[in-house]
């Protein structure tokens, strides 16, 4: 009898997943709760213009995540730099912290000074908070970090965050040279006009897809998966959504920030310079984030469309690293069954990003094919 596979969402985790799996042999159905493919990673157009809910570079230093990538689409080749304002400086510097910026600061006596305290010492990985002061002190930290994270991840103190996670900086917080984004590694974008699509409709051919079909809950015991057009199973699953709402908040909600997305056209060719994609700000304003999408996607046009991200209750993006909801998400992780994989950034209750959706996928079909019955969940083992 065939093997049959049932994949919950279709993003880039979820349609990867999909395509591997049949490649593997698989029957794959797909229920996605979007009208589309591609959930925030999907090409849309406004005023002309392409644009995805919030930058969606990619980036990798993993051959095989490369290869599954441009295996199904083309991607141009390119690296960019990004910005961050400091509204107590009344400047613009790079971000990550870059050394070149530093005696550009109207306080660089003060940073230089708390710096040399801090040389040759490992930063603390007690949390987030703890970890920035320890590794840049006080002064660069309220700079760049403190209110921040803060709005980034709609909490109140820093001290929150577990200082576990992987983010951009980690490890290099100060970085000396190379000031691109991501200059120690692949990056690139697709060289078509709709970006991701095209990989997402491959991905999802082949396999039966019911779109505007949402999950209701899911039933561990006998392995069924509620949805709106009846009840599913699957030898394997995939989940690559919340898993709070899965299992009825059986132990809660976990704790996610939102975003509000703005769209704004403007009439100027460039807002920014040419290897600058988006910049953070750091201080009180109500966004996080501004970025040009013509940096970009390398779209032509005598105006310009920019995104502006500001972090919001309403809305499941972007899940609060915190040491209560990690705990939270562990006793969810307990009633995974046999067979049950739980990745991306929802399923896993992790900040990822493109390429560790495409890794986490990859990593199901390893696993799979490594020994029947395993029990794989969050980044799989």
């Amino acid at each position: 009898m065939p093997k049959t596979a049932l994949v919950i969402g279709a993003g880039m985790a979820g349609a990867t997943s999909a395509y591997l799996l049949n490649k593997e042999g698989f029957q794959v159905t797909v229920v996605e709760a979007d009208s589309l493919a591609g959930a925030g990673v999907r090409t849309r157009w406004y005023g002309g213009h392409p644009y995805t809910f919030g930058p969606r570079v990619f980036f990798s230093r993993e051959d095989d995540v490369i290869r599954q990538l441009t295996a199904l689409i083309k991607i141009r080749e390119y690296y960019t730099r990004t910005w961050t304002y400091v509204a107590q400086d009344g400047q613009l510097y790079h971000y990550p912290i870059a050394d070149i910026d530093l005696p550009l600061m109207p306080d660089y006596a003060t940073i230089k000074q708390e710096l040399d305290e801090r040389k040759d010492k490992t930063p603390s990985v007690d949390d987030f908070q703890a970890y920035w002061l320890s590794a840049i002190g006080p002064t660069l930290y309220n700079k760049f970090i403190d209110t921040y994270s803060k709005k980034m991840w709609g909490i109140e103190s820093n001290h929150m965050l577990s200082a576990k996670f992987e983010w951009v900086n980690k490890g290099t917080p100060i970085r000396t040279g190379d000031t691109r984004l991501y200059g120690d590694q692949f990056q690139g974008y697709p060289e078509a006009a709709d970006g991701y699509n095209t990989y997402f409709d491959k991905c999802l051919d082949g396999s039966t897809v019911h779109f505007s079909c949402r999950a209701l809950g899911f039933d561990p015991e006998t392995r069924t998966l509620r949805t709106e057009r009846g009840e599913m199973t699957g030898d394997i699953i995939v989940n690559t959504g919340h898993v709070d709402t899965l299992f009825g908040y059986q132990y809660g909600k976990l704790r996610y920030c939102g975003r509000q997305f703005l769209k704004v056209v403007l009439p100027t060719e460039h807002a920014f310079p040419e290897d600058v994609t988006w910049i953070h700000y750091a201080g009180d304003e109500q966004h996080t984030r501004v970025t040009e999408f013509k940096q970009i996607t390398n779209h032509k046009a005598k105006d310009t469309l920019i995104g502006i991200e500001i972090p919001s209750a309403e809305g499941r993006e972007y899940p609060v690293q915190s040491e209560v909801e990690i705990k939270r998400f562990a006793q969810y992780k307990a009633l995974f069954p046999a067979n049950f994989f739980s990745i991306g950034r929802q399923g896993s209750f992790q900040y990822k990003g493109i390429p560790d959706a495409i890794r986490d996928s990859l990593d199901v079909v390893k696993a799979v094919g490594r020994k029947p019955g395993v029990r794989a969940t969050a980044g799989v083992a």
